[in-house]
């Protein structure tokens, strides 16, 4: 049994480490860091972090150190202990090139064991969980990794964990299922990418309806589900406390707005963010197919071939996204890409497919089964090669060299418009191009910025004359400024940037955000509650394998 678990451990990660590195060897060649579509404001956000550790100067919400140094509020907003977590990665690795690397390792691995342990969960073979895992790995977002940086890659690599405890809400024993497990990898999802947290939620609604629709304990499933909810909302304290905290006091931009019809999937020569295979559309005609005719089948297989169906076609150009956008302006905004939603169209529907290669393998000879592996393989290869022909062109487009992190930093100094403290209503096109809002490095360069102890941002600057001028920061409601020693309720411009009086000769500024404590007490909770689950868990796994290894040690002895 031990070696068995072992097994289905090493296949996956190996799976992860060879995709992983077969979509690295362009950056290999090239030892160095690439600069992507998404790596300027992730790496922005991680290097603040790595800074932080560097100087042993925290900030849980000001960036003094990333996003030119201008005292926004980005991380706490954006995936808060994850950006903690790869932070400290960067911290130790030193360089962009090993970041990269490390990261992406970290994706395929993540990835690979996930969905694997699906399929393993859906009862279906090894040979049918290898084939699989790896179809996910060539398609979307996992695999756009190596050639955006997309952020929501990371949420996608968890939707297999979230699949995994939705199958016990279907198949639950009395009303119970796994509660502990599934508000803990929801959490970890919302920790990771808020985004992906509510497609998880969205997926998961069909699972619970289900089983409360054919379940005789309908009391106890709706308290188990009760207080799996309760948990995700101790560890997530620190998220939603932020959000209530800001966004009370505060009118913050919204992200930047994209027409929702240009970041719909289409049919493509590569299986990316935004593109799809036809022979990916083609397998997923067939899976169709066979449910329609098999639908007495599996109601798992039922449930996430529809469902996957359905995310799949929201998130493609099919669906008339033109008239929603048009009549829903705000979700340019807030969802932005159609396209995100194969995070959960593409588990979805692979697992499915390995459900009813399962099927077959149950009604048919053999060679059946072989002959539609064999046609999964191909589309792997297929799927494997179109992505990598496109990651290769993108690496060498896009080499940053061999420079320090300050300097890429400097060189990509990230200004989006989300997450300012704006004063009026403003759309983030506006606020995007506003001048004021493009931290010019000729104007910047005439401040002298120092982070001081307690997380705050000390600027220095000498002035001819007594003039007005706009400082390089932001402030948001619960901003303090002190200028020349005193403290200042300065005047801000329409984006949160502060005018003062400079005075004749040196000039000093520092500002620094004050936390409330009761948003301190939840961060506190929050941090103590993951502390708490992941000791239980590992004290879970140590007890297990201690009653495994007395159990063995009784057989024998027996014999």
């Amino acid at each position: 049994m031990i070696k068995r678990k072992s097994f289905d451990t090493i296949i996956p990660l190996t799976l992860g480490l060879i995709l992983a590195t077969i979509l690295l060897i362009p950056q290999f060649q090239i030892k160095a860091g690439v600069n992507l579509s998404d790596t300027p404001f992730h790496f922005n956000r991680f290097f603040d972090i790595a800074e932080q550790f560097r100087n042993h100067n925290f900030s849980y919400f000001q960036m003094n150190y990333g996003f030119g140094q201008t005292g926004r509020v980005v991380n706490a907003l954006y995936g808060p202990f994850f950006s903690y977590i790869l932070g400290f990665l960067l911290f130790i690795t030193g360089s962009w090139f090993k970041f990269q690397v490390l990261t992406t390792y970290i994706v395929f691995l993540v990835g690979s064991y996930g969905m694997y342990q699906l399929n393993l969960k859906l009862k279906t073979s090894r040979v049918t969980a290898t084939i699989i895992t790896l179809l996910f790995l060539t398609t979307g977002y996992v695999s756009s990794w190596t050639s955006s940086n997309s952020f929501s890659t990371w949420g996608g690599i968890l939707i297999p964990f979230v699949l995994i405890e939705a199958i016990d809400l279907v198949n639950n024993d009395e009303g119970k299922f796994n509660w502990v497990g599934l508000g803990t990898i929801v959490a970890v999802v919302a920790q990771v990418h808020l985004l992906t947290t509510v497609l998880c939620v969205l997926t998961l609604i069909p699972f619970f309806v289900y089983g409360l629709y054919q379940s005789n304990h309908k009391k106890m499933l709706w308290l188990t589900l009760l207080k799996a909810i309760a948990l995700f909302m101790v560890l997530t304290a620190n998220i939603w406390g932020t959000f209530a905290l800001l966004y009370s006091t505060n009118h913050v931009s919204a992200t930047f707005a994209y027409p929702l019809t240009s970041t719909a999937i289409t049919v493509g020569l590569v299986s990316v963010w935004n593109t799809i295979l036809d022979s990916i559309i083609v397998l997923f005609f067939v899976q169709l197919c066979y449910v329609v005719t098999n639908f007495k089948e599996s109601k798992l297989n039922n449930l996430f071939t529809i469902e996957g169906l359905i995310f799949l076609f929201l998130s493609s150009q099919l669906f008339p996204w033109s008239i929603i956008e048009n009549r829903f302006p705000i979700l340019k905004s807030t969802f932005q890409f159609p396209n995100r939603l194969t995070t959960v169209a593409y588990p979805l529907l692979f697992a499915a497919i390995g459900i009813t290669i399962s099927e077959l393998s149950k009604k048919y000879d053999r060679n059946i089964v072989n002959l539609a592996r064999l046609a999964l393989v191909g589309i792997i290869l297929s799927n494997l090669s179109a992505n990598y022909l496109f990651t290769d062109h993108r690496v060498k487009e896009n080499s940053i060299g061999e420079v320090t992190l300050q300097k890429y930093i400097d060189d990509h100094i990230s200004m989006p418009s989300e997450y300012l403290p704006i004063q009026k209503d403003m759309p983030s096109d506006e606020i995007h191009n506003n001048e004021a809002n493009i931290i010019n490095p000729n104007v910047n360069k005439n401040f002298n910025k120092e982070v001081l102890k307690s997380g705050r941002l000390k600027l220095n600057w000498y002035s001819k004359k007594k003039e007005v001028i706009l400082l390089p920061i932001f402030m948001y409601h619960q901003s303090e400024l002190q200028f020349n020693n005193k403290k200042l309720d300065p005047n801000v411009n329409p984006i949160g940037m502060p005018f003062v009086m400079s005075e004749v000769g040196k000039n000093t500024a520092i500002l620094s955000f004050k936390t409330p404590g009761w948003l301190t007490i939840l961060l506190t909770i929050s941090l103590i509650s993951w502390f708490g689950v992941i000791t239980l868990k590992i004290m879970s796994k140590f007890s297990k394998s201690f009653n495994m290894e007395n159990l063995t040690l009784s057989k024998r002895k027996k014999v």
